[in-house]
């Protein structure tokens, strides 16, 4: 029935309805029958106390439940091209009031995504399109003078990527010259002069994003409304990168839904807190004696270095001006936590800018580090290694508890100007969590950016001329060490036993929307078999555009040493030799050809 037969549309009930399949509800349906039976066969097992019956009615309305939350979620969502459709008569009119020619090619345009989502996407991303049209794209006859066609190109393309729908924004353009930038965005009033002076390239060109998102009809919007606070308010991040003469390519990653998100729940003191996956990259575990060689300082700043590169860390506690607590370990009693500093006094200090250091004091921090005070395992370091943005920083917490998937709830009036938290949720217990801005707490701390913290790494790196090699430590079992290079070490991950899969002759499990293939040491190497435990330490190993994961015994350590490899002793298939690490001889794996061995169809 068209509008002309139903009489004028009405806006408000239109914007409100969705269209769902037929099949769809039928699977609704039938979900919500199987929830009954459950419910009901749990009924008569707690009436007859039949805790056999309890735990299999458990585990049956625990699938039911994520079957009906995958099926709900499907319903609301929707195909991206109804934000796509007007994109290319917009680009091509913004364009032709410049005197330039454009072609606009959309390419993912039955990508679905959440409708809360794809509502709220449509200005941000006419923003970013609206700056390649302005700041990218040259005249017809520059284009022409360089030997490009008259008529410039801007690909859109849209795809899913690892559980999230990743945005891709291309142009053939001149490329976004920084300095260019800058002085576009002082004369917008977007910086000033001295501001700008300590910029890196990417904090340049990141100021294009910081402008006025342009409204629908061409009007302005208010100052908080700019294209990265709109892609970052929705769990998205955005990156940019430009080459001089060939063009400028945007990356925008959002997840597919903002309702329910999976999350990693951390403590401090007595509050828990949910950190969403999306912005999660990996957890570490510093022992209580490893932190003064672990955490550094840089000028009045702790780092921890990761792989050979430096991480900023914010302390949790402090910034939400939380007490923290410990533990005596003889009586079980807490006490108030009085230590402020996340370093060790006896932490290596790096790049320290102070100059009245007297050798008195060099020689009392050299003998601190002969002892060793914090033993305690109550005493260790919980890092939570998040991004959002520009940032990626450590996030130091007391405990981390589950991964749960939480439903997200809007913050109360009263809540508002915390700029901290990004939601709040209902844990089991009936307990609030509140959702962290992984993005908000890093500016809130004044952190590094990414660029700076790279920019750091290199200066360090300059003035520190050992040759060393940077390694992942790990065992197989308690008595067999081995180890791998870390450049090739992407993540390492916790899973459950329980979760993996069996599938033809390889073991599975699902893994940021996809599958990660599972292997054990023994599969490679001349070691023992892996111990069962009900969960698993993975080390994420990337070759390539894949990825596999290998299964070890922790504790997972990186050290970065002068190797000297013995490759006569012991040597074997996917086994460059060893190594003394540590006082332990130590397997050194070769990855290349682990992955060989493993997987040769991806040769």
């Amino acid at each position: 029935m068209t509008d002309s037969q139903t009489g004028p549309r009405d806006e408000t009930i239109t914007d409100a309805a969705l269209r769902v399949n037929l099949k769809l509800l039928d699977t609704l349906m039938n979900l919500a029958g199987e929830l009954v039976l459950s419910r009901n066969q749990l009924l008569q097992s707690v009436k007859a106390e039949d805790l056999k019956g309890i735990a299999l009615s458990s585990q049956r309305i625990d699938l039911i439940t994520s079957d009906l939350q995958e099926a709900i979620m499907h319903t609301r969502m929707q195909p991206i091209d109804s934000i796509m459709n007007g994109f290319s008569n917009l680009a091509r009119d913004w364009a032709k009031a410049q005197g330039k020619s454009l072609d606009l090619s959309i390419r993912g345009n039955e990508v679905e995504l959440d409708k809360s989502i794809l509502e709220s996407l449509q200005s941000p991303l006419e923003g970013v399109l609206r700056h390649l049209v302005d700041l990218g794209l040259e005249p017809p006859e520059k284009r022409q003078e360089q030997g490009k066609d008259h008529t410039g190109l801007i690909t859109v393309t849209a795809e899913h990527d690892a559980g999230q729908v990743s945005i891709t924004l291309t142009d053939d353009g001149r490329g976004l010259d920084p300095d260019k930038v800058l002085a576009w965005a002082m004369s917008m009033g977007l910086t000033t002069e001295e501001q700008a002076g300590g910029f890196s390239d990417r904090q340049k060109l990141e100021l294009i994003f910081q402008s006025i998102c342009p409204g629908r009809d061409g009007s302005e919007k208010t100052p908080d409304a700019t294209i990265a606070s709109g892609i970052e308010s929705l769990g998205g991040t955005l990156d940019i990168s430009t080459v001089a003469g060939s063009g400028t390519t945007i990356r925008i990653k959002l997840p597919l839904t903002l309702a329910i998100i999976p999350s990693q729940i951390a403590a401090v003191g007595n509050e828990r807190y949910a950190l969403p996956q999306v912005n999660l990259n990996e957890l570490i575990r510093i022992p209580a004696a490893q932190v003064k060689d672990k955490i550094e300082k840089v000028g009045d700043a702790a780092v921890v270095r990761l792989r050979g590169a430096l991480l900023p860390l914010l302390d949790l506690a402090g910034l939400l001006d939380i007490q923290r607590q410990y533990v005596d370990e003889a009586t079980g009693e807490e006490f108030p936590e009085r230590r402020k500093n996340i370093a060790d006094r006896r932490s290596r200090q790096l790049l320290d800018k102070t100059e009245d250091t007297t050798p008195d004091d060099k020689d009392a921090w050299h003998a601190r580090l002969t002892s060793d005070r914090r033993q305690s395992k109550g005493s260790a370091t919980n890092i939570a290694v998040v991004s959002a943005g520009a940032y990626k920083y450590g996030l130091v917490v007391d405990r981390f508890l589950d991964a749960e998937e939480i439903v997200v709830k809007p913050m109360g009036r009263h809540m508002k100007g915390c700029a901290a938290y990004a939601g709040a949720t209902i844990m089991g217990d009936g307990k609030v969590a509140l959702i962290l801005d992984i993005s908000n707490l890093a500016a809130m701390a004044s952190l590094a950016t990414s660029d700076e913290t790279r920019s750091l790494d290199r200066e360090i790196a300059e003035a520190d001329t050992g040759d060393t090699t940077e390694l992942i430590l790990f065992k197989n079992g308690d008595t067999e060490h081995l180890c791998a290079p870390q450049d090739r070490v992407a993540r390492i991950e916790r899973i459950r036993t329980a979760d993996i899969e069996d599938i033809g002759n390889t073991r599975v499990i699902q893994y940021r929307g996809g599958s990660l293939p599972l292997f054990t040491p023994e599969q490679v190497a001349d070691v023992g078999p892996l111990p069962q435990k009900a969960d698993q330490e993975v080390l994420v190993l990337k070759t390539g555009d894949k990825e596999i994961g290998l299964m070890v015994t922790p504790p997972v350590d990186t050290v970065a040493v002068a190797l000297t490899i013995d490759d006569a002793t012991l040597t074997g298939r996917a086994v460059k030799g060893s190594a003394v690490i540590n006082g332990n001889t130590t397997l050194v794996l070769d990855v290349d050809e682990m992955v060989r061995i493993l997987k040769p169809e991806w040769n």
